[in-house]
């Protein structure tokens, strides 16, 4: 613990403690302020960052308008329709988060933290879940159970499967925020430095992960059922590197985060986002975009049918 000493005439001693934001050499008869480790938003580490965060917005964006104008077309159809736009969208709301890795974190700062990421990254993998099972119920299992199809379709079975995990989430996140918060709280790194940083309860979060955990689990699986499916209907190949990709991407922050504590932890924390999010959109929109752009001919009716009739033919054999 640390102490400052005053000397009193008589030769006698009385140690006092320092302030938490302070501390003091063996012996010393005062307090020195620790120094206070954090990346402020003038660093080139959190600028490159947010130029991350702005050209990720701008591709969902260019993305959007290129979806939008070519709504009616097979691609943009096969990819999920209307429910790519509520993927892109939630990932642009999911980058907002990463802005408050940075800087002396507030109360504000720490809730904006995880709220969004968790949150509305709940809903983007749920799309892929719903949009992988559809694809292979409709080629392997809609002959077999035609009254299941009928319901899912009548009952918009895609839109409350989706409604169901995002108020799943928003549950468990009122109650982590209810019951334990985030909030700042100073890491001691060495006597003289301290690194600020914003305190969540794992016990508490634990519900809210698992579920973005099963949602991970649902969706590989299905990816991996549909890997036999017409080309342009397997979306096996890009979603399961994309959930690759994610995985090793948290891995390898979970392990630097046991082994390293320093202020660049934040900075790795952030990049571990944006690269979880650059993973949907380059692998698995923009290869959809190439093919509107640059190969309108298999952007027809006619090139997909002819790839159903194909693997139709295949399967009966």
């Amino acid at each position: 613990m640390d102490f400052v000493c005053k000397m009193y005439p008589e030769d006698e001693f009385s140690c006092n403690n320092c302030n938490k934001t302070d501390w003091s050499e063996k012996g010393s008869t005062s307090c020195k302020p620790r120094v206070v480790e954090y990346i402020p938003f003038k660093d080139s580490l959190a600028t490159w960052i947010i130029v991350g965060v702005f050209i990720f917005i701008g591709l969902t964006l260019a993305v959007s308008v290129l979806f939008a104008i070519n709504y009616t077309t097979p691609v943009v159809k096969s990819a999920g329709g209307p429910m790519c736009f509520l993927i892109l969208f939630c990932l642009t709301l999911c980058s907002l988060s990463i802005f408050f890795y940075f800087d002396k974190p507030t109360v504000a700062f720490c809730v904006l933290r995880y709220l969004p990421f968790l949150l509305f990254y709940t809903v983007c993998l749920a799309c892929f879940v719903v949009r992988s099972f559809q694809i292979v119920y409709i080629f392997k299992a809609a002959a077999m159970f035609p009254m299941f199809y009928s319901l899912w379709i009548k009952y918009h079975g895609q839109w409350v499967s989706i409604t169901v995990a995002f108020v799943a989430q928003a549950i468990f996140l009122l109650i982590l925020y209810s019951c334990a918060p985030p909030r700042p709280y100073n890491i001691i790194l060495n006597p003289d430095k301290i690194l600020p940083s914003c305190d969540l309860d794992l016990t508490a979060a634990s519900a809210s992960l698992i579920l973005l955990c099963l949602l991970c689990s649902l969706c590989f699986i299905f990816s991996y059922m549909g890997k036999d499916l017409p080309k342009n209907y397997n979306e096996a190949k890009a979603i399961t590197f994309c959930l690759l990709v994610l995985i090793l991407t948290w891995i390898a922050f979970a392990t630097v985060h046991i082994l390293y504590r320093g202020k660049y932890i934040q900075f790795l924390n952030a990049l571990a986002i944006l690269t979880s999010l650059y993973s949907f959109l380059l692998w698995y929109f923009l290869p959809k975009c190439y093919i509107i752009i640059f190969q309108p001919h298999k952007n027809t009716q006619q090139f997909f049918q002819g790839l159903i009739q194909s693997y139709t033919n295949t399967t009966n054999e």
